[in-house]
C-alpha cells in the first residue's frame, strides 16, 4: 500500500488500483487482491491459528449459553438489557479460560467448570440488566444462607432504600435457585413466592426461601426486583429495562 502525495484527494477504483481515504485524512492506494482466502488456506495456515482456536472455544460457550440463559428465564424475561445474550457468552468464555489443563484451542468449558476455583468469583454479581445493577436498586443489606436457601432483609425502608422508577407504584421481590447440570445441558429451577410491596408501605422485614437441594452440580441463586404500576386492581410490570435480576450466590 502506497501513500498518495498530491494537492487533491483520490477515492475510488481504477483498473486494479483501489484509492482509499482513511478516517484521519490520509490518502493511500493499493492493488486489488487477486485471490481470496480459501477454506483450506484458513484451515492450514498457522497465521490463522489464534482465530481458529478462539472460534472453537467461543463456539462451546455459545452452545452452553443457551441453557444458562434459561436458568432463571422467568426473571430474565422481565429484567434484561439488549446485551444480555452477548454478555453471557463473554462470561462463559472467561470461565473457559480458567481451564489450565489444555492449550488454547483445546480448552473446554466443562473442564473449567469442574475445576471451580474461580467460578463463584466470576459469576456472583452477574447482572441480567446491566442498566439496573443491584447496587443501584437495593440500598439495604441482605443476608443469604446457602445451607437453608433463605434470603432475609431486616427493616427495609421501602420508599427510601429502593431505586424507584418514576411511574412505579409497587415492587415485586423473589429469588430462584437453579441447579445447572452443565455436562448434560440440563437444569432445574425452584422459585420462591413473590412478595409485593407498595411504594408507601413503610418499613418491612421479610424472608424468602426455595427448596433445599442436594447436588454436585453448580447451584446459582438469583434475586429479582421488579417494579410495577398499579392500574385499577392489577399490576402492570414496567419494561424490563427498569428491573433487576442478579446472581447473588454461586456454589
Amino acid at each position: 500500500m502506497a501513500k498518495i502525495i498530491a494537492p487533491f484527494l483520490i477515492k475510488g477504483t481504477l483498473d486494479n488500483l483501489n484509492f482509499v481515504l482513511t478516517a484521519d485524512g490520509l490518502n493511500y492506494v493499493r492493488t486489488k487482491r487477486t485471490s481470496f482466502l480459501t477454506k483450506d488456506e484458513f484451515s492450514n495456515n498457522p497465521i490463522y491459528d489464534h482465530i481458529r482456536n478462539h472460534g472453537l472455544e467461543f463456539g462451546q460457550c455459545a452452545l452452553k449459553a443457551k441453557v444458562f440463559r434459561q436458568l432463571a428465564a422467568k426473571f430474565n424475561d422481565l429484567a434484561k438489557d439488549g446485551s444480555y445474550a452477548g454478555r453471557v457468552n463473554k462470561i462463559l468464555l472467561k470461565i473457559l479460560q480458567e481451564d489450565d489443563t489444555q492449550e488454547k484451542g483445546k480448552r473446554t468449558l466443562i473442564a473449567a467448570l469442574d475445576n471451580d476455583r474461580s467460578l463463584a468469583q466470576i459469576l456472583s454479581g452477574f447482572e441480567s440488566n446491566k442498566l439496573r445493577p443491584l447496587s443501584s436498586v437495593l440500598k439495604a443489606n441482605y443476608a443469604w444462607n446457602q445451607t437453608t436457601l433463605n434470603f432475609t432483609i431486616e427493616n427495609l425502608d421501602v420508599l427510601n432504600q429502593l431505586g424507584w422508577p418514576e411511574e412505579a407504584t409497587h415492587i415485586h421481590i423473589a429469588i430462584a435457585t437453579a441447579v445447572w447440570d452443565y455436562k448434560n445441558d440440563q437444569f432445574s429451577t425452584n422459585y420462591s413466592e413473590e412478595l409485593i410491596f407498595a411504594k408507601d408501605s413503610g418499613i418491612q422485614s421479610f424472608n424468602l426461601y426455595t427448596t433445599p437441594i442436594l447436588t454436585n452440580n453448580v447451584v446459582l441463586t438469583f434475586l429479582f426486583l421488579g417494579f410495577a404500576k398499579q392500574e385499577h386492581k392489577k399490576h402492570r410490570m414496567l419494561h424490563r429495562k427498569f428491573n433487576t435480576c442478579t446472581i447473588i450466590n454461586c456454589k
